[in-house]
């Protein structure tokens, strides 16, 4: 099932095959700097990928609030990195974003599209009111992609997760769905 769409992205439900791409991004010390390694990778992506093809975005179970999504290009059906809601967090029609753009896509504008992608659909599809972005304070690339998008910081938490042995400062970012619509 397709969700979303831009020029050059598909963002659609998860499958099966789309485990061992996902095994790269979940896995390499370099795309996990920032939010740490599951101890059972396959485990825990085997059963997000069975979750999310039996609930629908915006559903609770199997799994809890976050639904993630699938970015594919549309040129070869190449998997570019994932994409992932968190409904209802912090609160009533509000979402928290999380991407991953797999290390051979980088660079190319596709966490860019993917998000604007996602956010139409949101505010379309699921009457969103606010959008928060969370990114660690380190992560120049992510929180560079979220002040590019028009999201503002809103707070800076010092030591407030725990990735990797060891503490890691979060910069708190959102967007309302009313900012959002007056850019486009």
């Amino acid at each position: 099932m397709i969700f979303a769409t831009s020029e050059r992205l598909i963002l659609r439900r998860a499958r099966e095959e789309d485990l061992e791409p996902l095994l790269v991004s979940w896995s390499e010390p370099a795309m996990t700097r920032y939010t740490g390694v599951k101890p059972d990778v396959r485990g825990f992506l085997t059963g997000m990928i069975a979750d999310m093809q039996v609930k629908a975005p915006g559903e609770t179970d199997p799994g809890g609030p976050w639904y993630q999504f699938i970015v594919e290009r549309r040129s070869d059906g190449a998997m570019v990195g994932d994409l992932g809601v968190g409904f209802g967090l912090p609160g009533e029609r509000q979402v928290e974003l999380g991407y991953r753009i797999h290390p051979a896509h980088h660079r190319q504008g596709y966490g860019r599209e993917a998000v604007t992608a996602i956010i139409d659909w949101l505010i379309d599809a699921h009457s969103i009111h606010r959008f928060v972005g969370v990114a660690a304070a380190e992560n120049a690339a992510s929180i560079a992609l979220l002040r590019a998008l028009g999201f503002r910081q809103e707070g800076y938490f010092r030591q407030s997760f725990w990735c990797n042995r060891a503490w890691l400062d979060d910069c708190y970012f959102a967007v309302l769905a009313s900012e959002w619509l007056d850019r486009r």
